[in-house]
Formats: structure tokens, sequence, C-alpha cells
């Protein structure tokens, strides 16, 4: 899609925030490069920096230490370690579909199968029980959840997260749980599965999103038993050694000097989330749930005779790049995913570009 996209074409589909880092945090890299911060750390990362993260998320599960976090290359990076860890041959992973492509590929890199269990646009893109207990056998070790989800941009109440996580506990799963959004939500509070007792939980999270570091490529690992991190930390040592350096001293400044920073690109992201969720539910033949979380929609846009990926397709000779819902796995299909992270005057044009398609599509 990236290929066949020219000059003109708006995009709405690449997953990152058109923010830079806070300057503080740039500014602190440097210093910590000038300052000989360029060498190889402990596998398990910073101690100041494993520290603070635990201490950030005291409020959700007290009295962890830097023994509870590993740094890793990105959140990517942290997955893979997980699965590593948890799975052997012959196991299988339950997957959120529709899904991050990445999750799939990674279980199978560690010898396991993925049955993925379906979000639908129906329940809200929520896991419905029935359909976790007709996927899970013996061979199951883990299940990931996504909250706020890409690419639904869904999130979960404190009452769906206790029935997931009872589902987890009745099978004796390890929970591995995706929350690289978890600042960048809406209207509501973020729901963690870290905090609730059970000790099998791994947390997967990243300042690529929260501190929009992208390219940086850092993120941790946090579990409640330390005994597991060391584990952990065995993989993330054949995986990539170390984080970088320099860069962990600059996420530490980030947290002690821009703390509010996500908080302020969420806000922004809640402006351009109304207008382009009232922009498609207000386009004939179009359905969109109002995400509350990440910055992504992902709509109900089916025409008759089309695929999703045919219609993104469509959209793209029309002037727009989004996503195929098929893109996303077999329950994406008949959607489109958006991602609004571009700016409300691009997003107002885009909009107008994809009407204009549905119309031509329509006969209009």
């Amino acid at each position: 899609m990236f290929d066949m996209a020219g000059d003109d074409v708006i995009s709405f589909g690449l997953g990152e925030p058109d923010f830079q880092p806070p300057q503080v945090a740039i500014d602190a890299m440097h210093q910590a490069m000038l300052a000989g911060h360029n060498k190889y750390t402990t596998t398990a990362g910073l101690p100041e920096l494993r520290l603070k993260i635990a201490e950030s998320l005291g409020y959700l599960q007290p009295g962890m230490d830097e023994s509870n976090v590993c740094m890793t290359m990105s959140g990517t990076n942290a997955l893979l370690n997980c699965f590593l860890t948890l799975v052997n041959p012959g196991s299988n992973v339950l997957m959120p579909e529709p899904y991050f492509p990445l999750y799939g590929p990674d279980v199978l890199i560690a010898g396991g199968e993925s049955r993925f269990y379906p979000c639908l646009f129906e329940n809200e893109f929520i896991p419905q029980i029935d359909v976790l207990e007709s996927l899970v056998d013996e061979d199951t070790v883990a299940i990931l959840y996504n909250f706020p989800s890409n690419p639904t941009g869904a999130t979960i109440t404190s009452e769906q997260r206790d029935e997931l996580l009872a589902f987890a506990k009745r099978h004796d799963l390890w929970i591995i749980t995706d929350e690289v959004y978890d600042r960048i939500v809406y209207d509501v509070n973020h729901v963690s599965f870290l905090g609730t007792g059970y000790d099998q939980t791994l947390l997967i999270n990243s300042f690529s999103k929260t501190f929009a570091m992208t390219g940086w490529r850092i993120g941790y690992i946090c579990c409640p038993n330390p005994d597991t991190v060391r584990q952990i930390i065995k993989m993330q040592y054949y995986i990539t050694a170390c984080s970088n350096d320099a860069m962990q001293y600059a996420v530490l400044t980030a947290f002690d000097e821009a703390s509010n920073y996500p908080e302020e690109m969420a806000k922004e992201f809640q402006a351009r989330r109304d207008l382009i969720c009232g922009r498609l539910n207000a386009m004939p033949g179009v359905s969109c749930h109002v995400p509350k979380g990440a910055f992504y929609v992902f709509p109900k846009m089916e025409v008759p005779g089309l695929s999703s990926e045919e219609l993104a397709i469509e959209l793209l000779h029309g002037g727009v790049l989004a996503s195929p819902g098929s893109a996303f796995g077999e329950s994406g299909e008949g959607h489109i995913r958006f991602a609004y992270t571009i700016s409300r005057d691009d997003i107002s044009a885009g909009m107008d570009k994809v009407e204009a398609v549905l119309a031509r599509l329509r006969g209009e």
C-alpha cells in the first residue's frame, strides 16, 4: 500500500504519533552520550530506570523494585522475549483477532501455535468467554490481551478484566498483557491486568507511543514475580544482549521532567478521534465505534462485491491511504483501519476523499 501511494495521498496508515519526543529527553540523550554512556549496559537495563518504572506502577502493584523489570529494545522485542520464555514446540497461545501483526509470527518463531479468538464489532471488540473456553486445551500455555487495542482502539472495564482474568486463572494460563497504549486513553481510566494478585502476568509496555519514541526502540517487561523476570532476562541476552545505554538515561529524564507529556498528546488525539468518528458515522453505510484508547478507528465499512483489501485500494486511488481490516486477521474483514496520527486539517481533507470514493462506488 505504501509503495502504491503517491505524494498527494493523505495517509491514515502508520500507527506512529506525529509528535517528537520531549525536548528534555532529546537533550538528556545527547548529554548522556557526551558523558560516555555509549557502552553495554547490564542485560536487564539501567537499575535506576527499572526502579523508576516499578515505582510508576506502584499504584497497581505496590512493593515492586528493579528486580521486577527488564528493559528491552522496544515492545516488539519484549513480546518475543515472553514467547521464547513460555512457549515450547507443541504449545499454543490464545491471541486476539483482529491483532497486531507480529503476534502470530512470534509464537511460530518460538515453535508454538497461535489460536485466534475473535473480537467482533457487535461485541465492541471485547472477547467472549464462551469462545475462549472453546479454544483452550491442555497445551495452551498463555493468553495475550491487548487493551487499548491495535487496531480497534477497544478498552475494557474492570468487570470485563476480572472475567478475562478468571478465565486465565481457571486454566492456569500465563497472561501476556500488551498495554503499550495505556496512557493514550479517553473518557475512562486505563484498566490493567497488573496488580490483580495473579503472579503469572507479564506486562508489555513501550515508550514508543507514550513519549513518541517509536524510532528509539525502547520498552520493558514487568512481572510481579522476580523469578520469572530472571528467566525473561536470559532471553533478552540472547536476542539483543541489552538495551541502548544513553537512551535509558533519556527515558529516565522524561519520567522526571516530562511526566505529563503523554496526557498532552492524548488531548490532541481525543480531538482528532471525535472529528474522524463524527465524519465516519455520518457517511451512509459506515458504522464506527468511538474508541476509548489508542489512536485508531476500525469502522465497519462494507461495499458489496469488494473485500476490505479491494476497498482500501479504491480509497488509495481516491487519495487516501488506510489499512484493510483483513491485514489484521480474518475477523478484520469488512473493516478499514484509520490511524488518526495526522493533523485535524488533514483528517478533514482525508474524510472528504473517503466520502467521495464511497459515493462513487455506490454509483452516486
